[in-house]
Formats: C-alpha cells, structure tokens, sequence
C-alpha cells in the first residue's frame, strides 16, 4: 500500500483568513491548512514546522520584511495572498479560498520554489 505525503502550510494573517469552507477544500487536495497563525508567531523557536508558508499582504511591510527574512533564512517556501472576502475577482494576487483552482495555483507555485528564488 501506497502511502500519499500530505503537505502542511502554515497560513500567516489575519483571524478572518481561514473559513471551515477553506478548511475542507484543502484538506481535500490532500493540503493541511495550520493556522492562521500571528506574524509574531514565527519569532518563536520551535515555530517553524511546516513544509510551506501563505503570508497574508495585510500586514505592514516591516512585519513582511521580518517574515520573509525568517522564512528564508530556513528555507521554508512562501507566497503572499489576499483573503477571498478582500477582492471579487480572481486576477492577479494569489487567493486562499475554497476553489479547486486557487488552491492548485498556490501549491504549484510552492512546489515550483524548489531550489530557486524566493518571492
């Protein structure tokens, strides 16, 4: 029997990003959602067990520049979203929802982050 790998992201933001809807639909792409978690979360030691991360754009960008810098610094994959409720339409900035498409926009491009440079 096959064992199937299930990817952990770590989602970075705001109380109102993850919906039970967002919840469910990843979990059934096989992706569990960890979080939301504080920005000042990731400043703790221990805080850094997930295979990627989605960091909310809400933040300021000094918040930004420190988590970047710390997800970098252990490698860890990382893309910024805006929250479904923020925009109406899909275009542009990568979305955390419950759609199919969303969530395989945002995986390929963690897959994808491989070896090369981070955003």
């Amino acid at each position: 029997m096959e064992t199937v790998k299930r990817l952990t992201i770590a989602i970075i933001g705001m109380t109102d990003t993850v919906t039970p809807e967002i919840t469910k639909a990843w979990s059934n792409a096989r992706v569990g959602l960890k979080g939301p978690y504080t920005a000042d979360h990731l400043e703790r030691e221990h805080a850094l067990e997930f295979a990627a991360a989605i960091v909310d754009i809400r933040y300021e960008p000094d918040v930004i520049l420190r988590l970047t810098e710390r997800l970098e610094a252990e490698a860890i994959p990382y893309l910024f979203f805006v929250p479904a409720t923020v925009i109406d339409s899909a275009p542009g900035p990568f979305i955390l929802s419950e759609r199919s498409e969303d969530i395989e926009t945002i995986v390929s491009a963690l897959v994808a982050q491989g070896g090369g440079t981070r955003h």
